[in-house]
């Protein structure tokens, strides 16, 4: 084989950041080499594998290129990437097309005007979501290919053809510098707009993919719940056997003069980030337990929420059990929404329809026994007809309770 004379790294290394014009030139030498294999995907395209040789730059080390129509599986190889130069589709294992060349070839131009890939810490992370970092291009046209060729969307980024056609254009007809060309401000705007609207595919791509996150963090905390409840079910079924679950409902149990409802949110979406909150806590997702007293009318509510508290580091589901500050007789009530809650988590708060009544009490793993105790006291209570109103507000568990009628028809 005839060797080349050096690799585009050696180049950079040795020279450093090279003009607006010079890179244009290197780059489009690349590109008509990607055009000459149309049919492939390098999907391992970085300094290290462009070579110059009789006089020119050229592709080399196909070693991981796949044709077109055979790029189909979605295993990318990612052990085998070169990380600085990953497109974010290969960082999720996704199938590669010319896109992931395109991005490539982006993080490459950026090198040739910065001196290093525009990402070099988090390589993952910041493929996917981090905007691309400022750098100084003095040709705006080449400056927005870049921003064009970086975006984190394969779909949104220009194809080849495109790519060759503007790359073509900025080397035959270098951008005239002067302040006065109305041309050079227009290519310099559009350079800007071009930046903008990278950065905002990058905000909303990692809002989207943190959404994404949460949802499969509140379907976690779904299964967590539900089989909790099963073993809560266990143990009301063993200890009553009178005790009667009806069928169509999430958890519904029926004893005596209470009914038991476990009210668990499907929707399969995480309570949102985007609001302001007072408490330092994060709540996830949120259900709500519900005992009606039948002999005499009584309702007992209160909440469940899967968050992650102040000053800790993991989500765990909490009972909460709330109370409205205004009210002649308070009721123990569930927070209506995560913003009521919110509030009620800071004490004195006067604007706040809510004032917390118990907890948070852990309900989960090591705690589970003692929620499964406090909802079979509730039942049980309930069940005779004892179940009204908390002397004080808030209260530790267990609460002290006014004597209810049934009660105090027996004094």
């Amino acid at each position: 084989m005839a060797k080349a004379e050096q690799s585009l790294q050696n180049f950079i290394e040795k020279k450093g950041i090279v003009s607006a014009e010079e890179a244009a030139s290197i780059l489009f030498q690349i590109v008509k080499g990607l055009n000459e294999v149309e049919d492939l995907v390098h999907r391992d395209l970085k300094p290290d594998n462009v070579l110059f040789h009789d006089g020119k730059w050229k592709i080399a080390d196909f070693g991981i290129a796949r044709f077109i129509q055979a790029v189909t599986s979605s295993n990318t190889l990612k052990e085998w990437l070169s990380p600085e130069y990953a497109a974010p589709e290969q960082w999720r294992s996704e199938r590669a097309t010319h896109a992931t060349d395109i991005y490539a070839l982006g993080c490459i131009a950026f090198c040739l005007l910065a001196g290093n890939p525009p990402f070099r810490t988090n390589y993952s992370e910041e493929h996917q979501k981090a905007p691309v970092p400022q750098f100084t291009c003095s040709d705006s046209r080449l400056r927005s290919l870049i921003s064009f060729m970086l975006r984190k969307m394969p779909e949104s980024r220009p194809p080849l053809s495109r790519v060759h056609e503007l790359l073509n254009g900025i080397v035959e007809k270098p951008q005239i510098r002067s302040q006065s060309d109305s041309f050079s401000a227009l290519a310099a705007a559009g350079a800007k707009v071009a930046e903008r609207e990278q950065q905002r595919e990058a905000e909303e791509l990692a809002a989207l993919e943190e959404q994404n996150r949460r949802n499969r963090l509140a379907q976690h905390a779904r299964e967590i719940l539900l089989e909790n409840i099963e073993r809560l079910w266990g143990k009301i079924h063993h200890y009553a056997p009178a005790a009667k679950r009806f069928q169509g409902y999430q958890f519904y149990v029926e004893l005596g003069d209470v009914i038991l409802q476990i009210q668990i949110d499907n929707t399969g979406r995480a309570i949102p980030t985007d609001w302001e909150r007072h408490s330092g806590w994060d709540a996830v997702t949120t259900s709500y337990f519900s005992f009606t007293q039948r002999n005499p009318n009584f309702l007992w509510n209160s909440s469940l929420w899967y968050a992650k508290l102040k000053g800790k580091q993991e989500y765990r589901w909490y009972e909460i059990g709330y109370f409205s500050p205004t009210a002649q007789i308070p009721d123990v009530v569930a927070a209506p929404n995560y913003r009521a809650a919110d509030d009620a988590f800071i004490a004195g708060r006067n604007n706040s329809s809510l004032v917390m009544a118990y907890g948070p009490l852990l309900v989960d793993d090591e705690a589970e026994a003692e929620f499964h105790s406090r909802m079979v006291w509730l039942l049980a209570k309930g069940s005779n007809g004892q179940l009204s109103t908390p002397l004080r507000f808030p209260f530790t568990w267990p609460p002290m309770m006014s004597p209810s009628r049934s009660e105090q028809s027996d004094i």
